[in-house]
């Protein structure tokens, strides 16, 4: 059986995925680790990822793959990495060799820059901390590995020239090099297009987890159907365009979001909620707000487990 179980961390990803052979778990991934810190909020269950994890009885992560560097998504990760045996972990860039401190520019007031600058220095602290715990360290490549027996991932990656680009300006500013300042707004505003993507096969079933990466952007990937959709970017207007749901043609959708919009954010849309209920069977979100279409509810997550037949199951915790 495959257990896929969507963590409410609030606005952010961390989705653990287990395959279990006679109930005991064989392989444990976990892609996205959340933020650091997950403000409490009255009525909500979000709680930081490593809770999760703890609560699970997850002692030993066999892999973690981070899908872009922003701080919903490799947040937590430094923390998760210090407390529980990772053997290794994935990311579309790494760090170059001799890579130093990055700091936030003391000439410059923009937000986008020094955003990516602060973001770039953390990812040095987690991927410091990966090697300090004896993980190994590799960088994703387009390519289906077969995890077990009878678990594969296939990696898709965004565009050259958005990954090309994103190279040229971090390892710029890891080495404490010149940068183009466009070049570095243009890295740093494309980071979610930058995300990678991963499908999963199991028993006749495909799960596709698309970090933040934008419908209109991978419109036009040769994917397929798949079954089970992580939708990107939080349910935002972005998130999902008629024809490509129509081309994906899932039968279950997860949104991770919280019940409370962050910093006014539209996150899920409402046409995209009713896009989705319209054509999905099942619609999921770590936690519900109140829409015009939904109701307002909060959970530990969504889990969802394929069994060894291809039957899937869905439900709240």
């Amino acid at each position: 059986m495959l257990e896929i179980f969507f963590c409410n961390v609030g606005d952010g990803d961390a989705i653990l995925l287990r395959e279990k052979r006679q109930g005991e778990p064989d392989y444990t991934m976990l892609a996205d680790c959340g933020r650091p810190f997950v403000e409490p909020a009255d009525g909500s269950f979000r709680k930081e990822a490593i809770y999760y994890l703890r609560q699970r009885g997850v002692g030993h992560l066999d892999r973690m793959i981070l899908t872009h560097l922003h701080i919903d998504h490799i947040g937590g990760a430094q923390r998760i990495l210090s407390a529980i045996p990772t053997d290794t972990l994935s990311a579309l860039y790494l760090p170059p060799d001799g890579a130093g401190f990055v700091s936030p520019s003391f000439t410059s007031a923009d937000k986008t820059e020094n955003g990516l600058r602060i973001l770039l220095d953390a990812f040095r602290d987690v991927t410091d901390c990966a090697r300090a715990r004896g993980c190994a360290l590799e960088t994703a490549q387009a390519e289906t590995v077969r995890l077990t027996d009878r678990l594969s991932m296939t990696a898709v990656l965004p565009k050259r020239a958005i990954i090309e680009r994103q190279k040229r300006v971090f390892d710029a500013l890891y080495r404490n090099e010149p940068v183009n300042a466009v070049e570095t707004f243009l890295a740093a505003k494309q980071r979610n297009l930058s995300s990678l993507m991963l499908r999963f096969d199991y028993a006749g079933r495909s799960v596709l987890i698309t970090g933040d990466r934008y419908a209109a952007d991978w419109e036009d990937e040769p994917i397929g159907t798949v079954d089970v959709l992580k939708l990107p970017h939080h349910g935002d207007p972005k998130s999902m365009t008629p024809a490509l749901l129509k081309r994906l043609s899932p039968s279950v959708a997860v949104i991770s979001c919280q019940s409370d919009p962050r910093n006014g954010k539209d996150r899920p849309n409402s046409e995209i909620v009713q896009l989705l209920q319209a054509n999905v069977p099942q619609l999921y979100c770590t936690e519900n707000r109140t829409l015009p279409t939904l109701s307002a509810s909060t959970h530990n997550g969504v889990r969802i487990d394929i069994g060894d037949d291809g039957a899937i199951a869905c439900e709240t915790e």
